[in-house]
């Protein structure tokens, strides 16, 4: 099997003109020969290659994509020759990868759609006995991301009251390891126990992750908000391990797919997270509305006298503290649903019943064993995958795209709380119908849309997403302040969503190449959920020039002030959100284009490394904000930067400034290079096509 094809190094000229004239969707709608290649006799010349960065690459990069595709730009490698070999001639020192590349001429150009490098492996079936324990790892991944998410909201908006900031870098906290899927990638695929690079990774980090729940549950109902973020961040490690290996197995899986059909194994696994996530919210919504968490300052113990605390008296329903001065605390506020409370204990528990009871599924998983290979060997190998334009330019749209299209309006959550009393179980209802209608739409894509241009998906759901987005303006400036209102925009925007989501996940199986399944996997999804934290960082740090929308008190002022401050931001985070289109061409359209690409072998050093640097600065800059807005919040949470109103009268805005600039930059910065710099330079033509 070819783990590592090298197609561009020496292997010989019919080679490269097998690759590089499979034909992808614009260059079938080119008419003409390209301008840097000339023909005379029958023999073919081409131009000395330019020590240049992002440069267009042979005949199909000049001219086919003159209608619009990215896919041929690259990062020209110094010291790379453009000169071809002799075909069945290799050169001095030439690899043995390039010796498997010269092998490829008397493969037939459409074994590039075969993944799994065998005509002879079987489809498999994903639901039956041996493999039903990677359905069930999904599941139980979506009840410890539903569970530790849709908690945060009754916890902190409803019954702590929390700032803006606060909610968002919480958020992120309890998600921080999802960024850091290449180092578990790393370890399931070079360090395989007792010769099983899979399912030993599945059942520990299951039991890590029982094991933190665990601990939580013997912290009581009393613990501190704060604490229990960084539990679940803790448990977040073990189950992204269980996670990471479980898709190796998805991605070995899915490569078995003939490709018309490719991709059913990848919407199959996550909607069974999703199915997983509206199982908790279920037990959020019954369990966790009622007074103990929707009425503030409710006591259940007659003994135990009222608090007199200003800020949880502030929050109390009026009618109870006029109706009844000194024993408010006894009775139920109108916010509360039910007159019963599922303890944060049992909350937990209840999900270490499940993961226990799905270890015997994974135990029992079909995986056959294998040699754990050299370290540096195989470290070796995966840098000169990640080197592959296929790969970087793939995760180079999945860093841009998710950067701008995750920045979202931090101050939505406390308004919604004041403005529309979206209590714990309105809240938890509009969670389960947005994972529900997010599950339909997946599983709609992979009857229907399989097979349509990933482009085309983004595009139509991005303008549906920012439509029902600015229908906020309605309850902004209080034409029409529904909660089911709102509901209805919301879920309407996550079905929406669908279509980005499916379309920017779906490349990264055609990318993987057998072998590497693990950590190339990972190392596409670190990149994208590196920068998630990241826009909740930009999302909070915009607060920091609206210092009205930071705290509930301000925000229920609604005065004139609040709402225009409130409209300009949400204006300018549907602009940035909308902006994320612009990297569009960096997306290759469906599977064939992906595959082709990958077939291309085009390599670069440099775009290697600056994938490498960009996702390692980017993952320890908004792991350190986030953890120190969370932990350190009663210190640190006023800054600026941090998106508080400021320590102090004159505390400058500047750092927050620089910091958002330099990420927006980084974004456009990038995709303009990549995308519209060799249009300026004459190298491609603008087309429409390249965005669709």
């Amino acid at each position: 099997m070819n783990h590592n094809p090298d197609i561009t190094g020496g292997a010989g000229e019919q080679v490269l003109d097998i690759l590089e004239n499979i034909p992808s969707d614009s260059e079938r709608q080119s008419v003409s020969d390209a301008p840097n290649r000339t023909r005379f006799g029958g023999f073919r010349f081409r131009r000395p290659a330019s020590f240049t960065i992002f440069r267009a690459h042979g005949m199909a990069a000049s001219e086919a994509r003159a209608a619009g595709d990215v896919s041929s730009l690259t990062f020209q490698e110094h010291g790379e020759s453009s000169s071809r070999k002799g075909p069945h001639r290799q050169s001095a020192g030439e690899d043995s990868d390039e010796k498997q590349a010269a092998a490829l001429m008397v493969k037939h150009s459409s074994d590039i759609y075969n993944i799994s490098g065998s005509v002879e492996d079987e489809e498999i079936d994903p639901l039956s006995n041996d493999y039903v324990g990677i359905i069930a790892n999904y599941f139980s991944v979506g009840l410890m991301i539903g569970g530790s998410t849709s908690l945060l909201y009754p916890v902190l908006i409803v019954q702590g009251g929390a700032t803006s900031s606060l909610m968002t870098a919480s958020y992120a906290v309890v998600m921080v390891f999802w960024s850091y899927k290449i180092f578990f990638g790393f370890l399931s695929d070079c360090f395989p126990i007792l010769g099983y690079k899979r399912k030993p990774y599945i059942v520990i980090g299951w039991f890590f992750c029982a094991s933190v729940l665990i601990v939580l549950a013997k912290e009581g109902n009393d613990v501190d908000p704060s604490h229990m973020v960084m539990m679940f961040a803790t448990a977040n490690a073990g189950y992204v391990m269980a996670d990471v290996a479980a898709d190796g197995f998805m991605v070995w899986v899915a490569h078995r797919e003939p490709i018309e059909k490719r991709g059913k194994m990848q919407t199959l696994v996550y909607s069974m997270n999703k199915l997983g996530q509206i199982a908790i919210n279920i037990l959020i919504l019954l369990g966790f509305s009622g007074p103990l968490m929707n009425c503030a300052g409710y006591e259940p113990d007659p003994r135990v006298p009222c608090t007199d605390s200003p800020q949880v008296i502030k929050r109390v329903e009026k009618h109870l503290l006029e109706a009844s001065p000194t024993e408010w605390c006894y009775e139920m506020c109108h916010a509360s649903t039910f007159d019963w409370d599922l303890s944060i204990p049992e909350f937990a528990l209840s999900i270490c019943f499940v993961i226990a009871a799905s270890i015997p599924l994974y135990l029992r998983l079909k995986e056959d064993k294998v040699k754990a290979e050299p370290r540096g060997q195989f470290l070796h190998a995966f840098w000169k995958q990640l080197q592959r334009r296929a790969a970087w330019q793939v995760i180079l749209y999945g860093m841009i795209s998710h950067i701008t299209f995750g920045v979202m309006n931090a101050a939505k959550m406390p308004a919604n709380y004041v403005w529309l009393e979206l209590h714990t179980f309105q809240h938890q209802i509009m969670v389960i119908f947005e994972k529900f209608f997010f599950f339909v739409g997946l599983n709609l894509v992979r009857r229907y849309a399989l097979n349509v241009s990933w482009r085309k998906q983004v595009l139509c759901g991005s303008f549906l997403v920012t439509v029902f987005n600015s229908l906020y303006f309605i309850i902004i400036f209080d034409i029409w302040r529904n909660s089911w209102f709102y509901i209805f925009t919301d879920v309407s925007a996550m079905f929406m969503y669908t279509l980005n989501f499916l379309a920017s996940h779906a490349c990264m199986v055609e990318v993987a190449e057998p072998g590497y399944e693990a950590i190339t996997y990972s190392l596409i999804t670190t990149a994208s959920n590196a920068v998630t934290p990241l826009s909740a960082v930009i999302s909070y740090q915009l607060l920091a020039f609206f210092p009205s929308l930071n705290d509930q008190e301000s925000i229920a002022t609604d005065t004139p002030a609040v709402r225009r401050d409130f409209a300009t931001l949400h204006f300018w985070v549907i602009i940035i959100n909308l902006s994320s289109l612009i990297s569009l061409p960096l997306l290759p359209r469906q599977k064939k284009e992906t595959r082709e690409l990958v077939a291309k072998g085009e390599k670069s050093t440099a775009g290697g490394l600056f994938v490498i640097l960009s996702a390692f600065i980017f993952l320890i800059y908004s792991t350190a904000v986030t953890v120190i807005t969370v932990k350190y919040h009663d210190v640190y949470g006023c800054a600026k930067m941090l998106g508080g109103g400021g320590c102090s009268e004159d505390e400058s805005s500047v750092m927050a400034v620089i910091l958002i600039g330099a990420i927006l930059f980084y974004c456009y910065g990038t995709n303009f290079y990549l995308s519209f710099w060799p249009i300026l330079r004459g190298k491609r033509r603008f087309s429409w096509q390249m965005f669709l």
